[in-house]
């Protein structure tokens, strides 16, 4: 019979020291900076009911959750996403707040990992959340915000891609298909599989959206994207769509960051779930990305009164491996040696004067504090011998 006493969980892995140094240093950053700009931070507990997710089904797919059963029978799950759970608080708890929230948060979501090898399936985020405006100018914060977080870990190496989950709708909408066709199309779109979209598409021949939604996968670049995408297709509900991409695309490039931005109608992820703007970060060479939100102004109304919101959440474990900075400094450190006959009084009082001075002070054991040999990789050395303390 296989142990696993040593081991942990598919999808789950051990820290040591550098990198949890890494992960509190970028979690650091990204909290001064929320904080710089008004969002409050909230927690979610890691257990919450399965009825929490179950309301948002069209969400979040049912058979990545891990689920668990209390002492009542209720059906309970690990926490698998944490905007969910921000918008059945912001329902149960806030909901007469007065808008604009500011929300952040940073915390563990988990999923099932099985049968993808090196995926994670316990994943540290951080993120934020503004709820109570649709306001483009809301979009244009949440999206420059999530460039100036990329900016404040990784420096001006990363990318981000926009899109507007409107024009896709626009165009399966003019089909007048089921909804099973409907999510077959936005998959294979999202995975940019060509062969097995013109073949779903050939049963809309004659359909104006036919030809758009063959090239939609291929729609990204530049700004210049929207107007091939508009002469492909245009309606009322696609035209808005576009041109609040182009608002917002525009509104950034004024900002200094239009080098950073790239346009890909093909973004259509979670269609059901975002109701305009959808957005995506990349750092330099990374093919997967570390960032990723938009709009979700129906969400908030399966849990209380309807409140539009935006926000994005940040793959923190991935992002630590994609950064190269470089580490935290750490501070002097200094070793402070004792035996059976150390002063209890003289060697605290001298471990309180060194972290006082800024020292990483550790206590070290020995035979005979004051024949012992100095330790090596520390800065300065101290024995406390009886009740005199001495350094060398």
């Amino acid at each position: 019979m296989k142990q696993y006493n040593k081991i942990t969980p598919e999808g789950t892995k051990d820290r040591l020291f550098g990198e949890c140094e890494k992960r509190s240093s970028l979690a650091g950053a990204l909290r001064s900076l929320f904080a710089s700009r008004g969002f409050r931070e909230v927690s979610t507990p890691v257990l919450e009911y399965y009825d929490v997710f179950d309301t948002a089904r069209a969400y979040f797919p049912q058979e990545a959750i891990y689920k668990l059963i209390d002492s009542s029978g209720r059906i309970l799950v690990l926490r698998p996403d944490c905007t969910i759970p921000i918008a059945r608080l912001i329902g149960a708890r806030l909901r007469n707040e007065a808008g604009p929230l500011r929300l952040f948060y940073h915390q563990k979501i988990y999923r099932h990992a099985s049968g993808h090898s090196g995926v994670s399936g316990e994943i540290s985020q951080m993120g934020v959340e503004l709820v109570g405006s649709s306001l483009p100018l809301c979009d244009v914060e949440i999206v420059e915000l999530a460039c100036k977080s990329l900016q404040a870990v990784c420096g001006s190496d990363y990318q981000l891609e926009l899109c507007h989950i409107g024009y896709f709708n626009a165009l399966v909408d003019s089909l007048g298909t089921d909804p099973a066709t409907r999510e077959q199309i936005r998959e294979l779109v999202e995975h940019k599989n060509f062969p097995a979209l013109d073949l779903l598409l050939e049963r809309f021949d004659g359909c104006p959206a036919q030809k758009a939604l063959r090239k939609l996968p291929a729609l990204f670049g530049s700004v210049a994207v929207l107007d091939e995408a508009r002469a492909l297709f245009s309606d009322g509900e696609a035209d808005r769509a576009l041109d609040a991409l182009a608002g917002l695309y525009h509104a950034l490039s004024a900002l200094g960051l239009g080098e950073h931005l790239t346009i890909d109608l093909g973004l259509v992820n979670q269609a059901d779930y975002y109701t305009g703007i959808i957005f995506r970060g990349y750092t330099a060479g990374a093919g997967e990305a570390v960032l990723s939100g938009g709009r979700y102004d129906d969400l908030i109304g399966e849990f209380g009164p309807a409140r539009p919101a935006t926000g994005f959440g940040i793959n923190l474990d991935l992002l630590c491996e994609r950064v190269q900075g470089c580490p935290p400094v750490a501070p002097p450190s200094a070793a402070v040696l004792v035996d059976a006959a150390s002063g209890v009084s003289e060697t605290f009082s001298l471990l309180e004067r060194l972290c006082s001075q800024h020292f990483a002070a550790q206590m070290i054991p020995v035979q005979e504090a004051e024949t012992a040999p100095a330790p090596q990789g520390f800065d300065r050395v101290f024995r406390v011998v009886g009740d005199l303390a001495r350094e060398g």
